[in-house]
């Protein structure tokens, strides 16, 4: 008798709603979010650009986009089950790409017979961020070049780092969205930055034979180097591979890939130097 009342009182709650699955209590969240206010907050930060994205148009890439990743996030436990989809874009920059000062120039190429893209030199230490992809909880993608030749990433849940040439990891996210090349103008803090990361995440040896292979996650110490993820590389990369010079600024729990560049000091920002888009 007492269970015949139970599973009544159960399929009651079901249908009226108030009996939620794991991950339903979030996405009922979601669908109440102000979409107009935070849009509104992210313009008059300065991150949301309305010359350039309109609210409708941010307001369908929530919806189709972003809530996703930050249901998988959910899912996934990349972070605590109490984030709010509000507290979560705000830390992935409302979903937009790091701001660029609008008067920022190209820099010249000097062409190279390798490590050249559409006419592009990378250079070693240069870190790209990409909207091409995004990862369980993360909008989207990082790398630093670890050489002029090559680009050294990790790209995602069930992956280990890799080692792509320049032209193969450019032509692989340059195809599904854009790319942003940055710049730090210490070219030898760039180089010792590319070296550590080199060492530490693909060959203890600086060598193309790879025997480091850490797992892809954002749980953990942001000073730890297994589990890992794209931009905390990067990030620890200019952290610990530049001895004592300030050029990390934040180094926050979350390393998120838009904002990847305010986390350095003023004195060692990185600038946008090419546009893929």
């Amino acid at each position: 008798m007492k269970k015949g009342l139970v599973g009544m009182l159960v399929a009651l709650l079901v249908l009226s709603g108030m009996w939620l699955e794991p991950g339903i209590g979030q996405a009922q969240a979601i669908a109440t979010v102000d979409y107009e206010a935070l849009y509104e907050q992210g313009v008059a930060e300065g991150i949301i650009s309305s010359a350039d994205v309109s609210l409708e148009a941010w307001v369908e890439a929530n919806e189709n986009e972003y809530k996703q990743v930050y249901q998988d996030g959910l899912r996934d436990d990349v972070y605590d089950a109490s984030m709010s989809y509000e507290e979560w874009i705000k830390l992935n920059n409302y979903g937009q790409p790091p701001v660029v000062d609008e008067n920022w120039e190209e820099v010249p190429q000097n062409p190279m017979v390798r490590g050249v893209y559409k006419g592009y030199t990378v250079k070693k230490g240069d870190i790209l961020i990409t909207n091409g992809t995004s990862s369980s909880g993360l909008l989207g993608h990082a790398a630093i070049a670890n050489g002029n030749e090559y680009i050294l990433d990790i790209p995602g849940k069930g992956e280990t780092t890799r080692q792509w040439s320049t032209a193969k990891w450019m032509k692989e996210y340059d195809g599904n969205g854009w790319v942003k090349v940055y710049r730090l103008k210490d070219s030898s803090v760039a180089n010792a930055a590319a070296t550590w990361a080199d060492k530490n995440y693909y060959s203890t040896k600086g060598t193309s034979k790879q025997d480091i292979f850490p797992k892809y996650g954002l749980t953990g110490s942001r000073y730890a180097k297994n589990p890992t993820y794209c931009s905390k590389i990067v990030l620890q990369a200019f952290y610990f591979g530049t001895g004592s010079k300030p050029v990390v600024q934040v180094f926050p729990s979350l390393v998120t890939v838009y904002d990847l560049p305010n986390y350095f000091s003023k004195a060692y920002k990185p600038q946008q130097v090419k546009y893929f888009k």
